[in-house]
């Protein structure tokens, strides 16, 4: 990418926004590590184009989307439930070309639709990557395969079902004093069933100082 175009971007008047009807504080959001920042980095202008901020511009009563605010999770809440995706009529502004403008949007509305499932780095939510590799005490799809039973468990209990875990598709992390992971696994909903994609989202809290927190299990077909 051309150096001035990043400049341009950076400079951007952009302020696509989550509108939700009640009043909401802002919230700032966590940055992820360094090396994750690096390793999902992209040549797509659009995605790495940043809001502006201007003191002396009348803005309407919305929320950024970058600062939507991650409510203390709750079993079966949804985090991105009642918010609306909004682009800023003058968002054109600080791009080089329509193309990369509609790049931009079309990437940050498909993000914004799978709820965290597909890299965001809007909101700082980043793929986990080489599954196989060790996280901490096991690999990262056996840690991941823990979390989405966890969360299998709890739908079973509250919807008496009997979904069980077979694979791990992807993983998806955002830091906030520890991890909220939105994990895509193939499951089962019935002993010797065809396999069926579902989601399952949880909150790991940073020093083990609490046991990881199931927040929804779901099929995948249910977002689409």
């Amino acid at each position: 990418m051309k150096t001035e175009d990043v400049t341009a971007k950076r400079a951007s008047t952009e302020v696509e926004s989550v509108s939700k009807k009640q009043k909401i504080e802002d919230e700032d959001d966590t940055s992820m590590e360094e090396e994750e920042e690096e390793e999902s980095d992209s040549d797509n202008e659009g995605l790495w184009s940043v809001d502006a901020e201007d003191d002396d511009v009348v803005r309407s009563p919305t929320i950024n989307y970058s600062n939507m605010q991650d409510p203390e999770p709750e079993w079966d809440k949804d985090s991105y439930d009642g918010y609306e995706l909004e682009f800023d009529a003058d968002g054109r502004e600080g791009f080089s070309s329509d193309k990369a403008y509609a790049e931009f949007r079309e990437y940050k509305t498909k993000a914004f639709q799978n709820r965290g499932f597909l890299e965001d780095p809007f909101r700082y939510i980043y793929p986990i990557i080489d599954l196989d590799d060790l996280w901490i005490t096991t690999t990262k799809r056996q840690y991941l395969s823990n979390i989405a039973s966890l969360c299998v468990k709890k739908l079973n209990e509250e919807k008496g079902s009997s979904v069980e875990v077979v694979s791990i598709v992807r993983g998806n992390k955002k830091t906030e004093n520890g991890w909220k992971l939105y994990i895509t696994f193939m499951a089962r909903e019935y002993p010797n069933g065809p396999l069926v994609e579902y989601q399952a989202k949880a909150k790991d809290f940073a020093g083990g100082r609490k046991p990881p927190f199931p927040i929804l299990c779901r099929p995948a077909s249910t977002i689409s």
